[in-house]
């Protein structure tokens, strides 16, 4: 089906449209192909009409209906809330103007619809939760009552004003009502919200992803570069990219609004991109991301900026360290990093507050000594004091906005126990910690069954040097 407009010096956009066009469909094509078409065209004019013809006022939400006089007979209420087409129009053969109007509501089980007479019969109409979606439509015959709920607030205030009107007996000429018909298979079955695929010949080629979609996996496919058609369903809360190619992970995850779980293991991914971690929308709902069996050698430090992460895997990387700001993610509790070349851990390391840690497999030394080196602790030079002041600020840097070897050296920043950042005017110290005095569930790092791994740490200054060796197992801020 091809959507399209036409004015009076030429012609609009076409819009490719899959399946039917219900309420939903309708408003998102006005949205994103009739707007850009008056905007272009009428930048003048101020106020734009939109007419309809012959289309019956529809509106798909979850309805319950609710028979008062059930519990007067005293019998219990079994039925539940319905995925429902409702729309307001006149029965087959009613064409005049003096035709009454009804109400059909059109399920799954009943396509061709039960209808409610409107005028003079709907005795109220609760509205306090609009906002949410949500409102009771009261009937005197039969005594019913239809309670709404998961519709779109916009659509829903304005069928329920119409409706109004209706039942009040108020002309609504101006607005063409089409004869009621039987709601087709697709507008009443309840939208898709959990989609897997896991072969190529089941990837959608010709069709669009569900825009109702909450869960996607799409594993198995060999892609390696993600649809990006995947980055406009606005509903998405699970995405699982496991088992293909991918080698990059791309920024477009930001326009993803409800996010909280990203699985990307066993794919060929070897960097990961540090605006990625920048983006705001990942930064307030992302919670498990999932990176096992990849090709990963190095982690930005920006991926601490994924504050709300709850469970991260890194198993299977070639990982030789962990970025030094990662006791910043506050929130974290299940970490695995099992099966890397990971040799020491960063001292923000025991900042985590973790329930469970994996690091077996990776080349922590057999037997760690606690060394202090302190010969290069003094005035930073005036670049260190610039590079200081970057990261204390979090100013946002780019290769495009400062050299390459300046940007590598604001990455190489190492960070003090007292939160401050410092780089090469610094103490460095190897202290050993025992895994079990960090989280309360842990495995060995070795087959030996040792628990015993190395922490590094650096202090920016004599104060932090002094306050150090008076107690090397202390945190300060």
């Amino acid at each position: 089906m091809i959507w399209g407009c036409i004015y009076w010096n030429g012609v609009g956009t076409l819009a490719p449209v899959d399946g039917d066009i219900n309420a939903v469909k309708y408003q998102e094509i006005l949205d994103e192909h009739l707007w850009p078409v008056i905007a272009r065209h009428f930048p003048g004019d101020k106020y734009v009409v939109l007419m309809y013809t012959y289309a019956p006022r529809i509106i798909t939400c979850n309805v319950d209906v609710v028979n008062r006089n059930l519990p007067s007979a005293n019998i219990k209420k079994s039925s539940k809330a319905q995925h429902t087409q409702l729309s307001i129009g006149k029965k087959p053969g009613g064409g005049s103007k003096e035709a009454p109007l009804f109400l059909m509501m059109c399920t799954a089980k009943d396509r061709n619809g039960t209808k409610f007479k409107i005028k003079d019969n709907v005795q109220q109409i609760f509205g306090k939760f609009l906002n949410e979606g949500k409102a009771t439509i009261r009937f005197k015959e039969p005594e019913q009552d239809l309670c709404l709920s998961k519709a779109d607030p916009l659509q829903l205030k304005n069928f329920l004003n119409l409706l109004k009107k209706a039942a009040q007996g108020q002309s609504i000429d101006h607005i063409t009502l089409s004869v009621l018909a039987p709601a087709s298979a697709k507008n009443v079955e309840k939208p898709k919200s959990k989609m897997i695929v896991t072969s190529r010949k089941d990837y959608p080629l010709t069709t669009n992803f569900p825009s109702s979609l909450i869960s996607l996996q799409v594993s198995s496919c060999k892609l390696k570069r993600i649809d990006s058609r995947i980055f406009d369903l606005k509903k998405l809360q699970v995405l699982n990219l496991s088992e293909n190619c991918v080698e990059e992970i791309s920024t477009d995850f930001g326009k993803f609004t409800t996010l909280g779980e990203l699985y990307l293991n066993n794919n060929f991914i070897t960097s990961i991109n540090p605006r990625f971690c920048l983006q705001k929308n990942l930064i307030l709902t992302l919670s498990i991301l999932d990176l096992n069996y990849n090709q990963l050698k190095l982690l930005p430090l920006q991926i601490c900026e994924l504050c709300n992460l709850y469970n991260l895997k890194l198993n299977n990387n070639l990982l030789e360290s962990l970025p030094p700001t990662i006791g910043r993610l506050r929130n974290l509790r299940l970490f695995s990093a099992s099966q890397n070349k990971i040799a020491l851990l960063p001292a923000s390391f025991m900042q985590l507050k973790l329930e469970y840690v994996d690091l077996f497999g990776n080349n922590f030394p057999d037997e760690v000594e606690d060394s202090l080196l302190e010969d290069n602790v003094g005035v930073p030079s005036l670049v260190e004091a610039c590079a200081r002041s970057v990261k204390k600020y979090r100013v946002p840097y780019t290769d495009e906005d400062l050299h390459g070897h300046l940007c590598r050296y604001l990455d190489s920043a190492r960070l003090c126990w007292c939160g401050a950042y410092c780089f090469e005017s610094s103490a460095r110290y190897i202290h050993k910690v025992s895994l079990k005095d960090l989280t309360s569930t842990s495995t060995s790092i070795g087959d030996a069954g040792r628990n015993e791994v190395p922490i590094q740490g650096f202090l920016c200054s004599p104060q932090c040097l002094n306050k150090f060796k008076n107690n090397p197992r202390a945190y300060w801020k």
